[in-house]
């Protein structure tokens, strides 16, 4: 939960790291937003502001209602319906498409949401390093996850898997392999993202 200037500003640099640009926007991105801007980072931005301004108390602050208007008008251009006070830090958002996360669920740091997936309802705890592919839905009443949970595409987990570095698959889910992080799993890229960001974080005194 964002309760500080800083760490706001260091959620929004750990989601700028995970995604693969530089920590800090520079000229080049500037520019690049003039002719086609990421809309994805500034709605992830905005997210990020609107909660620390909600956490905060700072509600009644033009920095509040601005935001929270960018934070509507893109969630709506994107397809994006996310609880503002969901993700811990790193969340990575590679496409726009429907994404739905109700504003009840609790996530960790390190998730990654694909096009086309729902997280229903109410009462959802879930860890760190959550990998959702494209089609796959977290549905029902209360469900636990444990960290570095993968769901496959197309399905839809409904209980809880309170066990960690699992991937889940189905129709209703069941649990398939034991298998690594998805930032070990997908590449080098992505591993060196998550230790520049948990270097920040002590840098930063998080």
């Amino acid at each position: 939960m964002i309760t500080s200037k800083k760490e706001l500003l260091f959620y929004i640099t750990a989601d700028r790291i995970l995604s693969g640009v530089s920590p800090k926007k520079g000229v080049r991105e500037r520019l690049q937003d003039i002719i086609s801007p990421n809309d994805i980072l500034k709605y992830l931005k905005a997210m990020r502001t609107v909660a620390y301004c909600v956490n905060t108390k700072k509600k009644g602050t033009f920095l509040y209602y601005y935001n929270l208007r960018l934070f509507n008008k893109l969630g709506a251009r994107l397809g994006f319906s996310i609880g503002y006070n969901v993700f811990g830090y790193g969340l990575l958002i590679p496409h726009y498409g429907t994404i739905v996360v109700n504003s009840g669920t609790r996530a960790g740091n390190f998730c990654v949401l694909h096009t086309s997936t729902c997280i229903g309802g109410s009462g959802k705890s879930i860890g760190n390093g959550l990998y959702l592919a494209s089609g796959s839905q977290i549905m029902g009443g209360k469900v636990e996850l444990g960290n570095n949970v993968s769901i496959a595409a197309s399905s839809m987990v409904n209980k809880s898997f309170k066990e960690s570095n699992i991937l889940l698959a189905g129709l209703p889910a069941v649990l398939k392999k034991e298998t690594h992080a998805w930032y070990k799993r997908d590449g080098e890229s992505y591993e060196r993202r998550v230790e520049s960001i948990q270097k920040l974080k002590k840098e930063m005194n998080i």
